[in-house]
């Protein structure tokens, strides 16, 4: 009886090993790291040949984010970002999304890493001068290439790709009378008053460094 408990828990343990898909496969059972934390500084800018791309310039982004190993292969991924966007004229775009991936590691690789993620959350947008601003339902893809520097530290780069859905929002109202205000005949003004961003889409690129424990 003793000798089947121990077959049955060897087999098991094989199984978790190489149904994880990472390179992990390694390390013992006992040692299994399932919680990692990390912080990436990149540069962010508008979905290429959108509407956003002729208004917004590129600016640097950060983020955090925290990985829990489960349920394997996958790791459910929790993080957010910041984003503040400049144009050519007076209009300025902060966004800062909140989401939830699940995340699959690709077990193509030994020495490196390589994750694709999709995962819902909510941006919260802020537009100016028109000061519109809200949370929107936001849909996440993206990509991560890391490699192992340590045991217990990555670094590598990072591609996320937020799709931001604020098509329901109406134009605030108060827009189309600003217009007919003093000082307000100066074209990058009246441009800057048009509300334009529908369901808009921006990309972060940057270096990440993550810890695991």
């Amino acid at each position: 009886m003793k000798l089947l408990k121990n077959y049955c828990k060897f087999f098991f343990i094989v199984f978790l090993l190489l149904s994880s898909g990472n390179s992990f496969v390694s390390q013992d059972f006992d040692e299994y790291i399932q919680k990692e934390f990390g912080f990436w500084l990149g540069g962010g800018f508008p979905a290429p040949k959108s509407p956003e791309e002729k208004i917004f310039n590129s600016s640097m982004s950060f983020g955090l984010f925290f990985r829990y190993h489960w349920p394997r292969p996958f790791h459910l991924e929790l993080g957010t970002s910041f984003a503040n966007y400049k144009s050519i004229n007076m209009q300025q775009l902060t966004i800062i999304p909140l989401y939830v991936s699940l995340n699959y590691s690709f077990p193509i690789f030994t020495k490196f890493q390589l994750l694709g993620k999709l995962g819902l959350g909510a941006s919260y947008l802020e537009i100016r001068p028109n000061n519109v601003n809200g949370w929107d339902p936001t849909f996440y893809l993206g990509f991560d290439f890391a490699i192992f520097a340590s045991k217990r530290f990555k670094v590598g780069l990072r591609l996320d790709g937020y799709y931001i859905f604020d098509a329901f929002r109406d134009e605030p109202s108060v827009l189309k009378y600003l217009i007919y205000l003093p000082r307000t005949f100066d074209y990058r003004i009246q441009e800057s008053l048009n509300y334009k961003n529908k369901n808009i889409a921006f990309y972060n690129f940057g270096l990440l460094f993550s810890f695991l424990y």
